[in-house]
């Protein structure tokens, strides 16, 4: 059984939105002829050592290796061990539908803006990251457009069209309100009086009428009116949303697998078109064999969600889901090629990423790193090294999956050259 055990029609959320999201959609799609992809994040949070899985240096005297040995799957250098059995498994299975991109520049030592570097493909603290991005212009009417399962996401200006489970628990008390205090609880300071429709219809009418009042009042232009809009159509979302699905007894939790189920339930019913998923703890300063146990179950959980995407049908007759989304995988940074003083390694301003499934070509490595670690200059056309080329940036990486996913990179990152070797 689903996780999501309902499934509704969507009414009325269309016409919520109005004409102005059909115009940005418009200009979100011009200048690309990638057709509309899914997207969901999976996020190594923490920082993963790519040289454990993804880009592999064994016997190199300037990088300290985990344990393993290179093997190829569909044309891909894998470095894998017995210690990680999943990598092995995952790659065995998939990696025919996977783009591998080493030597990604961050350009920062800090967890959270390597994570807005990397997710929104700038530096700024008010943009919007790939899934809310991707969601705002390809599906901006779905109940919840953006699903957010992990801590790590960047709403910006789309704070409306994303629903956050978070660890608080908010998607859950949506829909059911009981659950955020329970009766009896230590928290429970207020007495609850059930509300009937008529009671629930006055509540809403009050507090509609408030908002236009500001809206008529200081917000006809501007921020003021951005803000006070996002909060009307989070009222309708939120009606929507509890209409649309049941999600049962559901909390916050790390466990991988179980976030990628609830993924594909959200982009299959059409409650969400992108959503974010996430596995923590990958900041192994003190020892980095802490790596080995994260990847496995890392790997584990990747294994689920494409196994889910690909027996699951497609938007068109004959594929499947994972023909028609597009899997990112990725951490905000690297780690150090050498070993610290407590054998861990420390935060490196240069990772990996891959892309899966789409209908993008897999079995490919793009980019590359030297062995100090550092990224090579490559072509962004083709991908391959090059001395004359350039060195991935984040802006490049962000700019290049938005065009994988179908949404001109221009509207949303102006200026950023996009990385076109993802689309192949």
């Amino acid at each position: 059984m689903s996780i999501i055990t309902r499934r509704g029609m969507l009414l009325g959320a269309a016409a919520m939105l109005g004409a102005g999201t059909l115009v940005n959609r418009r200009q979100a799609r011009a200048g690309t002829d990638r057709p509309p992809r899914r997207l969901i994040i999976v996020m190594a949070e923490g920082g993963w050592d790519p040289t454990a899985v993804l880009d592999p240096k064994p016997g190199l005297t300037t990088i300290d290796a985990l344990p393993g040995d290179v093997q190829e799957f569909a044309g891909l250098p894998v470095y894998v061990d017995g210690t990680r059995p999943a990598v092995t498994s995952f790659f065995q299975a998939h990696a025919a539908l996977c783009t591998v991109v080493n030597g990604i520049q961050v350009q920062s030592l800090n967890h959270p803006d390597c994570a807005k570097r990397m997710l929104t493909g700038t530096p700024s603290d008010t943009n919007a990251d790939m899934g809310a991005m991707t969601a705002h212009a390809l599906e901006a009417e779905l109940a919840a457009p953006y699903l957010v399962l992990g801590r790590n996401s960047f709403s910006g200006p789309y704070a409306s069209i994303s629903a956050r489970a978070g660890t608080a628990n908010q998607l859950g008390t949506l829909l059911a309100p009981e659950r955020a205090y329970p009766v009896g609880s230590p928290a429970d300071f207020t007495p609850r009086l059930p509300l009937d429709a008529t009671e629930e219809d006055l509540i809403r009418a009050h507090v509609l009428g408030r908002a236009e009042d500001r809206l008529a009042a200081r917000g006809q232009i501007g921020e003021n009116q951005r803000r006070l809009q996002d909060f009307v159509d989070a009222i309708d979302r939120a009606d929507v949303l509890a209409a649309t699905a049941d999600f049962g007894d559901f909390g916050f939790t790390g466990d991988l697998s179980f976030q990628a189920q609830l993924a594909v339930d959200a982009l299959e019913q059409g409650l969400s078109f992108a959503a974010q998923i996430e596995l923590g703890s990958f900041d192994t300063h003190e020892n980095n064999l802490g790596q080995i146990p994260l990847q496995d179950a890392f790997y584990a959980g990747l294994q689920a969600l494409v196994d889910d995407l690909a027996a699951r049908p497609g938007m068109q007759a004959g594929q499947s889901m994972i023909d028609d989304t597009v899997v990112l995988v990725v951490s905000e940074m690297g780690r150090t090629p050498k070993l610290n003083s407590t054998g861990g390694k420390d935060h490196w301003p240069v990772t990996s990423a891959m892309l899966i499934g789409g209908g993008l070509p897999g079995g490919r490595v793009l980019g590359g790193t030297d062995e100090l670690l550092y990224g090579r200059t490559v072509d962004l056309a083709t991908g391959e090294p090059d001395d004359g080329g350039v060195q991935i940036q984040y802006g490049n990486f962000a700019a290049g999956l938005l065009q994988a996913v179908g949404v001109d990179a221009a509207t949303y990152l102006p200026g950023e050259e996009p990385f076109h070797a993802l689309c192949g």
